[in-house]
């Protein structure tokens, strides 16, 4: 790393971070840089002035902390952004669930944009009230996971009511964009991209899978009970606990999908542990709790794993970094060897009814 580089980009982004925080009611603040880059994020611990009424009193964040994120202009997709804001903004609204809450400027914009003269750089900024808590991965045990298959479910079943607004867009998750150009099932880019590890033998197998998600999807319901708006992300480091209770962050994948996606993400994210069904029921247990799951259900969830693991295949040959394609060899090798035994157990249940 260029440290000189490092450290002048560091002051850059303070120099922003404090402009940005200009156009907020929280008094003086102390910033901590958590995250450079195009999208910089900062902790910020603002000390209210006496008798100054404060983006703390507006959104009741408790301890006058917040997370501010720096965005660069160019490439900073308004409209995308502006919707999650809207969604976070419905959720504080309508429930007592935990998350961030999006902070107003003084001029009531969301995203103000951010110029000095010192620092040639625009960015858009927008800040959300801090969210408490701790992520938990080891010391996961049943009856917290059974509170975060609570909180799920009631996160969808704030979806399934949810009213977008006419200008709210947030992208669609399409199952046949895993198997379609570009990826490990278009013999082009097998053969320009995957470094000669798909063959005639991995072609087979994702091929397999795809004839198995074409049959099934058309026979998913996708109305309302079972598709909406998800958190599309909400794995051991998106969820935190305060004081026994689940806190959500992180909603930038939010989606339409299916809410069997969500499920399977956050499942995905115990997969491989010695207490890996115990949790999984205590999950499914908790959801169940709110909401009524599928008959079908684990099937379905198997059927999402294994496309969200192609797309995990075509995330790696595609990306340009060494040591992430370095992982190419092994991580397809486990691939293969999970889809085989999805293909064998769907093969051996292939018929099916769809109840609920």
């Amino acid at each position: 790393m260029d440290t000189a580089n490092y450290n002048s980009q560091v002051r850059r982004l303070r120099i922003l971070a404090e402009a940005a925080l200009t156009h907020y009611e929280i008094g003086s603040a102390r910033l901590t840089l958590l995250s450079p880059g195009a999208h910089s994020i900062f902790r910020v611990a603002a000390y209210a002035r006496p008798g100054m009424n404060t983006a703390n009193d507006v959104a009741g964040s408790g301890d006058g902390r917040f997370a501010l994120h720096l965005f660069r202009k160019e490439g900073f997709d308004r409209v995308l952004w502006n919707s999650e804001l809207q969604w976070l903004s419905a959720l504080k609204r309508d429930t007592d669930l935990l998350v961030p809450e999006p902070i107003a400027a003084r001029d009531g914009a969301l995203m103000p944009e951010v110029r000095i003269e010192d620092v040639e750089e625009e960015c858009v900024c927008l800040l959300l009230s801090w969210m408490p808590g701790r992520s938990v991965d080891s010391g996961l045990s049943p009856t917290l996971f059974e509170r975060v298959g609570i909180f799920l479910a009631r996160l969808h079943q704030h979806s399934r009511q949810f009213v977008p607004p006419e200008d709210f867009v947030r992208p669609r998750w399409d199952w046949q964009q895993a198997c379609e150009d570009d990826t490990v099932l278009d013999p082009d880019f097998a053969t320009t991209r995957c470094d000669g590890l798909i063959t005639g033998r991995e072609y087979r197998i994702f091929s397999e899978v795809t004839e198995r998600a074409r049959e099934e999807f058309s026979a998913i319901p996708a109305g309302p009970d079972s598709y909406g708006l998800i958190h599309g992300n909400l794995r051991q480091d998106c969820y935190l606990f305060y004081k026994g209770e689940v806190c959500a962050i992180d909603f930038h994948k939010c989606c339409w999908s299916y809410y069997l996606v969500d499920l399977s993400i956050t499942l995905d994210g115990v997969a491989g542990r010695q207490d890996e069904d115990l949790l999984r029921h205590a999950f499914l247990r908790g959801y169940e709790r709110v909401r009524p799951l599928p008959e079908q259900h684990e099937r379905w969830l198997r059927l999402f794993e294994a496309i969200r693991l192609i797309e995990h295949l075509n995330f790696i040959f595609r990306s340009d970094d060494p040591a992430l394609r370095a992982t190419a060899s092994s991580q397809l090798a486990f691939v293969l060897d999970w889809l085989q035994h999805f293909v064998h157990i769907s093969a051996a249940s292939h018929s099916f009814s769809v109840r609920f």
